[in-house]
């Protein structure tokens, strides 16, 4: 399965390419989004409009951007959130789109940076809003698998994980809906 190589990473042992440090620029191509009229947004539509945040900022009629697209909040206090939209959106004004290059596997590079997120958020300057400027988002380096086969095997490995982890969120969802209804039953 997976073998320890140094002290702290762990790898599939049938891989061996070296990992390099690559900036984003170098394996991405990064947009940032346009802005929507206030106006347009209502609390039900058919597109989430993403527009910094970690949420919607609502719901509009209209798409500018595909499903299964990597995004990072650019803007206020979750700038460096990073979000997978897997379905059609519009990207605002506050939000920067991260396409990938060919030849990466998108769900192992939104892993990636979500394990990065951190040291993304790292980047905001300004104290009132703060923000990341896209230059130095585009020069931020990270530890790259160039090996198409290593980085599907990880975020296939990864994916069940969150898989799991989901699937827990809903069975512990369960146990406090039933808690809660023993408790209104106990003290009617």
């Amino acid at each position: 399965m997976a073998k320890k190589i140094f002290s702290q990473q762990l790898r599939f042992s049938e891989f061996s390419d070296e990992w390099k440090a690559k900036k984003l620029e170098d394996i991405c191509t990064i947009k940032k989004g346009e802005q929507l009229n206030k106006d347009s947004l209502t609390e039900f539509g058919v597109y989430p409009c993403l527009n910094g945040g970690i949420n919607p900022s609502g719901y509009t009629e209209k798409y500018n951007s595909d499903e299964n697209t990597i995004t990072i909040s650019e803007g206020g206090n979750s700038c460096g959130y990073i979000n997978y939209m897997k379905t059609k959106f519009w990207l605002g004004g506050h939000c920067y789109k991260i396409l990938a290059h060919e030849n990466i596997n998108q769900d192992y590079f939104y892993q990636l940076l979500k394990f990065n997120e951190s040291k993304i958020m790292n980047l905001r300057v300004g104290s009132g809003l703060p923000n990341i400027q896209q230059n130095t988002l585009r020069n931020f380096e990270l530890m790259f698998c160039n090996s198409f086969g290593e980085q599907t095997k990880i975020a296939s490995f990864l994916s069940c994980v969150d898989e799991k982890i989901e699937m827990e969120k809903k069975i512990l969802q369960q146990y406090e809906n039933q808690k809660k209804y023993f408790l209104q039953q106990m003290f009617i």
